[in-house]
């Protein structure tokens, strides 16, 4: 066995080392470090292609392999930079790990719906007749009478019941929901009653606390799903519970952690105590629905991708590990089918699409793109593989939405204009980013229909300083978006990255596309287009629609709605009658299954080549605006 320490890249003299870890010659440095609970970022699960898991190493490794030469650059190479996820021991290695950037711009805002406020679990203060000598009935007879209820009493409930009830003066605040009881508390504490809504995304997760009382939000927060250090994708966290002998319990316990640091924040922010939140409501894809609950997803990712359920589940608390009142009822909502999930089913509470007559679009892009089609009370919806392009993964500079991302492009013939999340050097793009460089790209003309790049001969001098920002490297044509402080190219959109675009967008609309024709509608037809989650609220309109990743519609018709999935699952929390509404939307939306149709596939080669910037400009009916 050869000893493997790992140190903080800050940290290049080796002084204080984070982990050390005993490892067999041939074990990877990732592999290695996930043995000692150190994080190192592999979006793409240890197979090599994203380029996250970076870190600078010295001692005795195996040489670099075909995978680290396609992905590092020479710089990379020279200064000791290794790929974890490839980098194997021979012997004894000092790992020094490169940080990614801790604060994400997370979107946490969304819709809001004024409903009746009934939730599933309630408080009631009660006064308990106290035993004599002519009343000799049990404790829990005389708690039934007094609460009207002849239901069973857990077990946990009893065994503290009699000690309770006298301490309490049998003046007691019973804990309800419509099965039974949860909990019994001393004296009068109906005021204290929360509950806590999770958006549990494959990259993020949202929650928000809200007073079961009266409906109001009183804190939201946001973080990393702890899950990403094990893939950036469903497909590759499913593998991951597959391949690893403890894997599906590593990723239940990560979303756990998550959770709970999320609670800790909640509950700090409000100054209230964890034990008073009494139910949660959860939402997230299919895959995010079974790995919270600790069921395999395996099948998901095998043909027919049927799921373990689809069902709303309800377990307890204590169950899960959550850290908030014992007893409390832990809802997941139920789920449409393999890919399209509970989040799903919370943008379409939160936008209240059932009630729409005339043809609605909603469109969650992400990894994975969720699209739902609404018209005259028939609701159709699908999932695609769009990849994970949009949030900066297999794109050569890309990254997520932190400080040093580029979040938006405007070309003019003379020059690039960027904006950088935290006005930081900008050091790579973000998903917006991207989509904005190429339809930029587009409008100039310096990308071709077909998705070409062009060369700098091809350009015409009077582009001046944007045709020199056409370069060629040993990965091809590119186009320089920012520079660093030495004059070299920081930021480059390759050819490689603006293809990813593609595959990416034209998955999109293609699914979109089988929606219409399923519904016998056309793009025109179209009178709202609402867009779902962090994507979707952060890029420019013209720009999904100038690089087709969306139909060609009137600006007008096309809404961001922010967290919706959020929302939806605050409705389920306060009102059983939006649980209720939950329920059916899972049971009586159509799903379509993409996989297995000649026409999405066909559609999908069409949907790759950009459309005629000429026509979205006439369909778009906007000038462009150059951002401050």
């Amino acid at each position: 066995m050869e000893l493997v320490t790992f140190y903080d890249v800050d940290d290049l003299q080796g002084a204080t080392p984070i982990a050390q870890v005993q490892g067999s010659v041939g074990s990877t440095i990732l592999a290695l470090a996930r043995q000692g609970g150190v994080q190192i970022e592999a979006t793409c699960a240890g197979k090599g292609r994203c380029g996250q898991c970076k870190v600078r190493v010295r001692g005795q490794l195996a040489p670099v392999t075909p995978t680290e030469e396609k992905v590092l650059t020479k710089g990379d190479l020279e200064n000791n930079i290794r790929l974890a996820c490839q980098a194997k021991i021979n012997g004894e290695v000092s790992v020094w790990v490169i940080k990614t950037p801790k604060t994400h711009q997370i979107l946490s805002s969304g819709l809001e719906r004024d409903v009746s406020v009934l939730p599933l679990v309630s408080k009631s203060f009660i006064h308990v007749l106290e035993p004599t000598l002519d009343d000799d009935r049990s404790d829990d007879e005389r708690l039934q009478e007094a609460i009207g209820s002849k239901g069973q009493i857990p077990l946990d409930v009893l065994m503290t019941l009699p000690g309770l009830l006298r301490r309490a003066n049998h003046q007691v605040t019973v804990i309800q929901h419509p099965d039974g009881i949860l909990g019994i508390e001393p004296g009068d504490t109906t005021g204290d009653l929360y509950g806590v809504a999770f958006d549990i995304g494959t990259t993020t997760v949202v929650g928000s606390l809200v007073d079961l009382n009266t409906g109001e939000e009183l804190a939201v927060h946001s973080r990393l799903n702890g899950q990403v250090v094990y893939g950036a994708d469903v497909i590759s966290r499913i593998n991951y519970t597959v391949e690893e002998e403890q894997g599906l319990r590593t990723l239940q316990e990560a979303i756990v952690t998550t959770l709970n640091e999320i609670i800790a924040d909640l509950v700090n922010t409000a100054g209230i105590s964890r034990a008073q939140i009494y139910q949660v409501v959860a939402v997230g894809n299919t895959c995010m629905q079974h790995l919270l609950v600790g069921v395999p997803p395996r099948y998901l990712a095998e043909s027919p991708y049927s799921a373990c359920f689809r069902r709303t589940l309800s377990v307890r608390a204590q169950e899960l590990g959550l850290s908030v009142y014992p007893g409390a009822i832990v809802l997941t909502l139920p789920n449409i089918a393999g890919y399209v999930g509970a989040d799903t089913v919370g943008v379409m509470l939160a936008t209240s699409i059932y009630s729409k007559n005339k043809p609605t679009l909603i469109v969650d892009i992400g990894t994975n793109g969720e699209i739902a089609l609404a018209c005259n009370g028939r609701m159709l919806a699908c999932s695609t593989a769009a990849g994970p392009a949009f949030e900066g993964a297999q794109i050569t500079k890309g990254m997520r939405a932190a400080p040093g991302a580029i979040e938006a492009v405007r070309l003019t013939k003379d020059e690039v204009e960027i904006k950088v999340i935290g006005n930081e050097q900008p050091i790579g793009i973000c998903g917006s980013g991207l989509l904005d460089a190429v339809a930029e790209l587009l409008r100039l003309g310096l990308v071709d229909q077909t998705g070409r790049l062009l060369e700098q001969e091809e350009v015409p001098q009077s582009f001046d300083n944007i045709r020199n920002r056409l370069v060629t490297s040993n990965e091809g044509n590119g186009f320089v978006l920012a520079w660093d402080q030495d004059n070299r190219p920081q930021v480059v959109l390759t050819q490689r990255d603006i293809r990813q675009l593609q595959l990416a967008k034209g998955a999109i609309f293609s699914g979109i596309a089988v929606l219409l024709k399923e519904m016998e509608l056309r793009s025109e037809d179209l009178e709202e287009v609402l867009l779902a989650g962090a994507f979707g609220n952060y890029l420019d309109k013209k720009s999904a629609v100038t690089v087709g990743l969306l139909p060609m519609v009137a600006e007008h018709k096309i809404t961001s709605v922010g967290n919706a999935a959020r929302s939806g699952a605050k409705l389920a929390l306060v009102s059983q009658e939006m649980l209720k509404m939950a329920q059916e939307l899972a049971s009586t939306t159509g799903h379509i299954e993409l996989s297995g149709r000649w026409d999405f596939q066909e559609t999908f080669m069409e949907a790759m080549m950009f459309p005629d910037y000429e026509q979205v400009q006439a369909s778009f009916q906007s000038h462009r605006k150059i951002f401050p």
